[in-house]
């Protein structure tokens, strides 16, 4: 059940990737994507916690994949992104800010594609 989490908080940083294009492009107000990493990040380190906690006192049935390196990334960056914004006025991103949440958002892509690929070639195995 926890693994299934993970996608809200994902969603959420995603969300604010793409927000901060739309305020490069279109002058949108950037506190909404800083409120929505903000969120992101405080939601996927609670999952990601349980995660853990639930694989050292649980029934220790999976092991430490790739996917929650990834997923750790993920988050790092997208940290990367909120802290460079504390410092601007309005929490306006910056080139880098907007680059490491992008780069962020890639690399959910490429960690879902990943898990999808696990799943076919097991059902094909």
């Amino acid at each position: 059940m926890l693994r299934r989490l993970v996608v809200l908080p994902l969603a959420l940083l995603t969300t604010a990737a793409v927000l901060d294009v739309l305020h490069v492009l279109l002058g949108l107000p950037a506190a909404v994507s800083w409120h929505l990493i903000t969120a992101g990040l405080l939601l996927g380190i609670a999952v990601v916690s349980a995660e853990w906690l639930d694989r050292i006192f649980g029934e220790s049935r999976t092991r430490t994949s790739g996917r929650d390196l990834g997923i750790a990334a993920v988050l790092v960056l997208f940290g990367v992104s909120w802290t460079l914004r504390l410092g601007q006025p309005d929490w306006e991103p910056t080139l880098t800010a907007v680059l490491a949440g992008w780069a962020g958002a890639f690399g959910w892509a490429a960690i879902s594609l990943a898990a999808r690929r696990t799943q076919v070639a097991a059902r094909l195995s």
